[in-house]
């Protein structure tokens, strides 16, 4: 294949039924389809599967015999096609590696407790092991397009602080992807949060327990937490003052009305500021001694209205397009009565997330993946939200 005359095309812009003059082909030595022959969706699928973005070819673009243009409405269906492809083949890995990451999620629980527990009783707190957890985090998180789905009804510690931590990190990474961070910055805002609620083991349990409202002698006490966790980590785990502050500052509010400090906007560091997002919301899909664990679309509302002058507006409007207003995890009602789980957020239209068909329009459950991206689906909208609980939906078997 001579170089000076080769054309670059796009998997996007291939269509079954073209024809090139020239053979195309997939690297210097492999061909996809010889030339005058059609390219077929068969073929399409197998660079997806290959994981092969564009190919080449010397030759001009025909048209197949029973063709005379390509029409807009074949071309758009075509597209449509070919990402509905992609989707399937993100969401089979995800779910393909679902049980693997369920049970390394464990490991870690396992392993941060431990670290916990030592760092209490004064012994080494193993910050190599912390950190080389945050990078395997790191790596799911940027290579998985639906990560978010993997956090669904796993239960990673009995210790609720070891729990809520890997869960509110495991958001944060997601989130620091959503803003464009480099892998190393993820990996940053990952382990800063896993460790930021250290200081919680020192407040008394019955008052981190407690179910109804505290004193404000009570809140004095629960709120310095914030303040043992950055001394403990700075002093005694040798933790760096930068990756320490989340645990000092994730409490702080953008509006200045937080603590422990009452700093405000850019005063607090940018991994406190999403660390505050995603630990306000992470809260809110968990359990406590005090309520019940909210759905995440009821928890985003509440993120949105009580706690959006809480928080850095820029980072909420990442989390928020990325993760939906009608949040990944969140089984919804559509307008043509079939039941989906939303899978993905359209950062340009919040409201009209991309969805995988659960059931059909008679209740039945569907066996074929079919998605839909409402935000190119004007006519399909979602009427309701749905609480798993209520209609005894095992939102981890429906992944």
């Amino acid at each position: 294949m001579g170089t000076s005359k080769k054309k670059i095309i796009k998997i996007e812009n291939l269509q079954p039924g073209m024809i090139f003059t020239a053979p195309l082909f997939i690297d210097e030595h492999n061909i996809l389809v010889r030339a005058n022959e059609p390219i077929k969706k068969t073929d399409i699928e197998k660079l997806l599967k290959w994981g092969i973005d564009k190919v080449y070819t010397e030759g001009e673009i025909l048209l197949d015999s029973d063709t005379t243009q390509l029409k807009t409405d074949d071309k758009s269906k075509n597209l449509q096609e070919l990402e509905e492809l992609k989707l399937s083949k993100e969401y089979a890995k995800l779910k393909e590696f679902k049980k693997e990451f369920s049970d390394r999620m464990l490991e870690i629980g396992q392993k941060l407790r431990r670290n916990f527990r030592d760092l209490i009783e004064k012994k080494q707190f193993n910050n190599h092991e912390i950190l080389s957890e945050a990078l395997y985090l790191t790596n799911q998180i940027t290579e998985y397009q639906f990560f978010p789905l993997l956090l669904l009804g796993l239960r990673i510690s009995d210790d609720i602080i070891v729990h809520h931590s890997l869960n509110a990190a495991c958001y944060g990474g997601f989130l620091g992807k959503l803003i464009n961070l480099s892998k190393g910055k993820i990996q940053e805002i990952v382990f800063s949060i896993m460790i930021m609620d250290i200081g919680m083991y020192y407040i008394p349990p019955q008052l981190r327990q407690k179910n109804y409202p505290l004193t404000e002698q009570e809140r004095k006490v629960f709120y310095a937490h914030t303040i043992y966790g950055y001394k403990v980590l700075t002093e005694h785990a040798y933790v760096k003052q930068a990756l320490a502050i989340t645990a000092l500052q994730h409490h702080e509010n953008f509006d200045g009305t937080g603590y422990p400090k009452k700093l405000k906007k850019e005063e607090i560091s940018l991994m406190a500021r999403v660390a505050a997002v995603v630990d306000r919301y992470t809260a809110m899909l968990e359990d406590r001694y005090h309520r019940k664990a909210k759905i995440p679309y009821e928890a985003m509302r509440i993120l949105l209205s009580q706690e959006a002058t809480h928080l850095d507006p820029r980072i909420l409007r990442f989390f928020v397009g990325g993760m939906s207003a009608y949040p990944i995890g969140s089984v919804v009602q559509l307008s043509n009565h079939y039941k989906a789980l939303v899978i993905s957020g359209n950062v340009s239209s919040p409201l009209r997330p991309i969805v995988k068909l659960i059931f059909d329009d008679k209740g039945n459950i569907l066996k074929d993946l079919k998605f839909i991206d409402l935000s190119k689906e004007p006519s399909v909208t979602i009427t309701k939200v749905i609480d798993p609980v209520q209609e005894n939906l095992n939102i981890s078997q429906l992944i």
